[in-house]
C-alpha cells in the first residue's frame, strides 16, 4: 500500500509493531502515526488550526513512546480539560 492510498482509505490502517532495534523507515514511521494524522486532517476544519497541529503532534509523540492510536488519543483529549495548559496557550478547549 503507497503513503497516498494509505491516507485516501481510513479503513486500511494497518498496525504496525516496530521495535527499536528494526530498521526505521519513514514509511514505516508514517504508517505508525496516520491514524493521528487522520485525526487531525478531520479536526483542522471544525477547530482552531493550532489546536488540531497540536493534537497530532502529542498524539504522534506519544505512540512513538509505544501508547497505541487510540490510548494516546484519549491522553492527549484528557489533557484538553487540564487548566494550565489552557491558560498558557499550549491547548485550546474546543
Amino acid at each position: 500500500m503507497s503513503i497516498k492510498n494509505a491516507f485516501k482509505n481510513p479503513r486500511q490502517a494497518p498496525v504496525v509493531s516496530i521495535l527499536p532495534r528494526q530498521l526505521n523507515t519513514s514509511y514505516s514511521v508514517l504508517l505508525q502515526v496516520l491514524p493521528a494524522i487522520r485525526h487531525g486532517l478531520k479536526e483542522i476544519n471544525a477547530t482552531d488550526p493550532q489546536h488540531a497541529l497540536t493534537e497530532v503532534a502529542l498524539m504522534s509523540y506519544l505512540i512513538g513512546l509505544g501508547f497505541d492510536y487510540r490510548t494516546a488519543k484519549v491522553i492527549v483529549e484528557s489533557w484538553e480539560s487540564d487548566e494550565q495548559l489552557v491558560c498558557d496557550g499550549i491547548l485550546t478547549s474546543s
